[in-house]
């Protein structure tokens, strides 16, 4: 399993409005695609936080990000989330979860955070829960699943 510490601006930052709480270093799992295109962090429970997650931003798409919700004043369609149940969902937010110190995920391998799958391609990254759900993240396209 892939770990790294981060910097407490970065946990700051990167935890600021994001869905994640205020977590000890020690629950945060961040890794990135070989491109540094793609940017993940997860998250074991804690106070506030009842359950795992695991979040991936995109920083460059070649395709149209999706129309944000009325209810979404801030970025929309380059984050993802995923608990360990049911399907993958867009976030709305004002921050990222990039961490450029965070262990790169070889293309050809999986990153295993708290249960999850993720599976480096050079085609883009996807994310599994143990229900089968998760998201799909590539330059070209994006989906929930």
């Amino acid at each position: 399993m892939l770990r790294t510490s981060i910097t407490a601006a970065l946990g700051v930052a990167a935890l600021a409005g994001s869905g994640f709480s205020a977590a000890s270093a020690q629950s945060l799992l961040t890794a990135q695609e070989p491109s540094h295109n793609i940017g993940c962090m997860a998250t074991a429970p804690e106070p506030g936080q009842p359950t795992y997650e695991v979040r991936c931003d995109i920083r460059q798409t070649s395709s149209r990000l999706p129309a944000p919700p009325r209810n979404c004043p801030l970025s929309w369609g380059d984050a993802f989330v995923l608990g360990p149940t049911g399907p993958g969902r867009l976030l709305c937010h004002g921050d990222t979860v990039f961490d450029p110190n965070a262990p790169v995920i070889a293309y050809g391998t999986q990153w295993r955070p708290y249960g999850f799958i993720c599976t480096s391609q050079t085609t883009g990254l996807t994310c599994v829960n143990p229900t089968g759900h998760g998201f799909s993240i590539a330059r070209a396209v994006q989906k929930v699943f």
